[in-house]
């Protein structure tokens, strides 16, 4: 706006001639004021005698007289004074708005930038989320397999050493009752009274089979599946270590 206003100045005292600042400026009868030096040849009016003002043309015959206007020629002065000082003020206006644009293009590429990165950060963030799900999504399923696997095994264990602890009750049980069949023999022999009897009956035993010795016998008493189960916990301590080294990274 003052700038606008500096303009106006300007082209108020200004010479309609050579369109600069009045220099020693003059009034004609008309109330236009003009350079001296511009006007000095006004219009080259001697040659008919009669002279016209270059601003509004109105006619003097013969040439006016024309007299300094010392009141316009001081305000002339004022006004090159004042856009003297006006100039370095607006210099720096025009520096200031250099650097307030400046700073306006650096501020909306570094907006550009946090954008940029916000998107990077949307999509790292959702690829994780779907990396992760198919991670643990894949995990479950193999626990699910491997505790499948496990049940099987611990059961297929378990049918085979039932059936070998049936099977060696079962010989014990025979090997019982064979024996208890001896001792009744031997019981009824040994009441015989005559000795003649005795002797002649005694080879006739038959002889006692093979004993199934309880050394042989393997028992683990609480301890059948114990180290399954110590494989599991294992795995379960390691399963909890890799999650709370998981959790420290959140």
């Amino acid at each position: 706006m003052e700038q606008q206003e500096n303009q106006l100045d300007r082209e108020r005292f200004s010479c309609l001639i050579c369109v600069d600042l009045l220099k020693d400026p003059v009034t004609t009868g008309c109330g236009h004021s003009f350079c001296k030096s511009c006007i000095d040849n006004w219009d080259n009016g001697e040659e008919r005698g009669s002279y016209s003002c270059p601003q509004c043309r109105q006619t003097f015959t013969p040439s006016p007289v024309l007299e300094k206007n010392t009141m316009l020629a001081d305000l002339v002065e004022e006004l090159k004074k004042t856009g003297l000082q006006a100039a370095p003020a607006e210099r720096e206006l025009g520096l200031r708005r250099q650097t307030i644009q400046q700073r306006v293009q650096d501020t909306e590429k570094d907006v550009k930038l946090l954008q940029q990165e916000e998107e990077a950060l949307n999509g790292s963030a959702d690829k994780a989320v779907e990396d992760s799900e198919e991670i643990f999504t894949e995990m479950i399923r193999l626990l699910e397999k491997r505790s499948s696997d496990v049940k099987q095994q611990i059961r297929s264990q378990q049918e085979t050493e039932v059936s070998r602890v049936r099977e060696l009750q079962e010989r014990l049980e025979q090997e019982i009752t064979e024996l208890k069949r001896k001792d009744q023999e031997l019981k009824q022999l040994s009441d015989t009274e005559d000795h003649n009897q005795f002797l002649h009956n005694y080879p006739s035993l038959s002889p006692l089979s093979g004993s199934t010795h309880s050394s042989s016998i393997r028992i683990r008493p609480l301890r059948y599946f114990e180290d399954v189960t110590a494989a599991v916990s294992q795995v379960k301590q390691t399963e909890c270590v890799s999650m709370n080294s998981l959790n420290r990274l959140y």
